[in-house]
């Protein structure tokens, strides 16, 4: 690797806000997050900040001045560059960035940041080939995260890499392989933390992308959710029982979704922001999603 001294696992939860308990909340319980309830002391709400010398918890903003509630395309674009793209496009954009939101990420992407100071950046999710095929067939559009790879040149990890170890699908352990009529071994929690701190150790900037907790928040289904919860939960433990010392691992979200079950749609909480490792404290004047890549970038300049 280059001579860049600093290294980043970033995991991407897609629909993870802050709330205060209430019925529909299944993020509000100790027992929710066993590891990380531990880990922080308190369990996951909108008043929990936690700041030690190599750990900090608090929350932040997803809203970014612009009215209405947040959405994936702009929130994403706006982890993933930066910049607030819900500014630029005067609105929140759902699901797909359009042309508009490309054009930041060709220009101001974390990974084209990366690779333009000497560094290594990696994509660690696995990409089926009925993936690319779909989007081929216009039955698909890129999600932010692989225009983020794509525009950078980073290479896709496919089917080998996955049974090589060397990649995640977004759910964590490929149960949803089964929806898409892929051929490949389901894995723990477990062992999808144990590749993702493999994947890291090559690479100054490593992004995983789940989402899980979007798609549990979107359904409703208290059950479904607190086993999503579970899942990351678990993979969190295994990443951070395992994280290099030199790795600091960043964890959030583009905007809230799972702790608000009596509503189908995304909430204007606040998100998330958890770092772990050597630089944890210099993410502490980060106050919206838009302040998370520049940090990186800034830290890795200055490695």
């Amino acid at each position: 690797m280059a001579n860049l001294a600093a290294q980043f696992l970033f995991l991407f939860l897609d629909g993870v806000g802050l709330a205060e308990p209430h019925p529909g909340n299944p993020l509000a319980s100790h027992t929710a997050t066993p590891f990380l309830s531990q880990l922080l002391r308190g369990a996951l709400l909108p008043h929990l900040r936690v700041s030690t010398p190599n750990l900090l918890f608090q929350p932040i903003d997803a809203c970014l001045g612009v009215p209405g509630l947040p959405q994936s395309a702009t929130g994403q674009t706006a982890l993933y560059t930066g910049c607030n793209a819900s500014a630029f496009l005067g609105r929140h954009l759902t699901a797909f960035a359009n042309g508009s939101l490309r054009t930041l990420i060709e220009t101001h992407g974390m990974f084209q940041q990366v690779l333009a100071l000497g560094g290594r950046a990696a994509h660690a999710n696995f990409y089926p080939p009925a993936y690319f095929q779909a989007i081929a067939q216009r039955r698909q559009r890129y999600s932010v995260g692989t225009l983020l790879a794509l525009t950078a040149g980073l290479p896709f990890r496919m089917t080998q890499e996955y049974c090589c170890g060397d990649a995640v699908y977004w759910d964590i352990t490929g149960q949803r392989f089964r929806e898409k009529d892929v051929t490949a071994p389901l894995i723990t929690p477990q062992e999808a933390g144990r590749r993702l701190v493999n994947i890291c150790r090559q690479n100054h900037l490593t992004l995983f992308e789940c989402y899980l907790p979007d798609y549990a928040g979107h359904q409703q289904d208290k059950a479904q959710a607190q086993h999503v919860i579970g899942l990351i939960d678990t993979l969190v433990g295994s990443i951070v029982c395992q994280l290099p010392p030199q790795v600091t691992l960043i964890i959030s979200s583009d905007h809230g979704n799972i702790e608000d079950l009596s509503s189908r749609s995304h909430t204007l909480n606040p998100v998330p922001l958890l770092v772990l490792g050597p630089q944890a404290n210099t993410f502490d004047a980060v106050a919206d999603i838009t302040g998370i890549t520049p940090k990186i970038i800034e830290l890795l300049a200055r490695s």
